[in-house]
């Protein structure tokens, strides 16, 4: 990663504690209405990650008209800037405050999984509210680990590595992750990943994501299989000023048989899991993302 200027992340380090006071001042309903304005105002200013996020729905939804497009993602671009602020306002709340924020649906899924004793991967997405899943997360488990791409500003990932830790989850960085997340899974542990970003081609495998061939990483399948951990799906679902917790139906690695072990096949159930869910709400993803980078489908 390109180290950037450190006055200029000074300053982006200023801006961000001047607008993170101001936001957990407001009450919820004004951090929702502002939110909202937020998320418009980027999208107009952020034209290429615009024509990106409509050329991946165009891409995705041919059915659907140009009009219909638009809407959506307009609403995409509202709806990220209201979980930002809403993740800010609720970075120092305690766990108390923030359970009583969410509602949790299906949570013995996860607890079952736990009872396993093989260690838990818990897969999400860059879908919803998922920081905010990962606040409420950490606030009904213990010995979660998550999996993160450092920021190219120290001040800030300093920050945020303190609001994570703050929360008793470990902070691990992607680069280096493999033999502190398997220790983790063999102490019964809960790693968080969210596998739905493009991955080099050589970091993992072609296989389809809302019906198009993507670079996927098969890192939650092999650890699975290497440990014959539960992969339990989890979903964080805004609802104005609320959240609602998700978890689906896991998938017992321990009772597949070694074809469905493979973790190319594995992958494939992961992306199709996440894709499901994305097609039903597809206002909750994050489609500026370049997530067919290198298949000849991005920009």
């Amino acid at each position: 990663m390109r180290k950037k200027n450190r006055l200029l992340q000074r300053v982006e380090y200023i801006a961000y504690r001047a607008i993170a006071g101001a936001i957990r001042s407001m009450s919820d309903e004004r951090v929702y209405r502002w939110g909202t304005r937020f998320g418009a105002l980027t999208g107009k200013l952020v034209r290429r990650r615009d024509r990106l996020a409509m050329r991946n729905l165009r891409a995705t939804f041919p059915e659907k008209s140009n009009a219909e497009l638009r809407s959506i993602l307009n609403e995409c671009w509202r709806h990220f800037g209201r979980q930002i602020f809403m993740y800010v306002r609720m970075q120092n709340m305690s766990s108390d405050e923030i359970l009583a924020r969410c509602e949790i649906i299906n949570r013995e899924l996860f607890d079952d999984a736990v009872a396993a004793g093989h260690g838990v991967i818990l897969i999400s997405a860059h879908y919803g509210s998922w920081e905010v899943g990962g606040l409420v997360v950490t606030s009904i488990a213990k010995g979660v680990r998550t999996v993160t791409r450092r920021l190219d500003n120290e001040f800030l990932e300093r920050d945020l590595a303190r609001i994570r830790g703050s929360t008793g989850a470990e902070v691990i960085d992607r680069r280096h992750a493999a033999r502190p997340l398997l220790k983790a899974l063999e102490e019964n542990g809960v790693v968080v990943m969210l596998p739905d970003q493009a991955v080099l081609p050589r970091e993992g495998i072609l296989t389809p994501f809302l019906g198009r061939p993507a670079w996927t990483t098969e890192a939650p399948a092999k650890l699975a299989v290497r440990r014959s951990s539960a992969i339990v799906f989890v979903f964080c679902i805004p609802h104005k000023t609320r959240h609602r917790l998700e978890f689906e139906a896991p998938i017992r690695v321990d009772r597949l048989t070694e074809v469905e072990r493979d973790p190319a096949a594995l992958t494939t159930r992961i992306n199709d899991v996440i894709s499901r869910r994305i097609a039903a709400r597809p206002d909750l993803w994050l489609w500026m993302h370049d997530r067919w980078k290198g298949t000849g489908e991005s920009e």
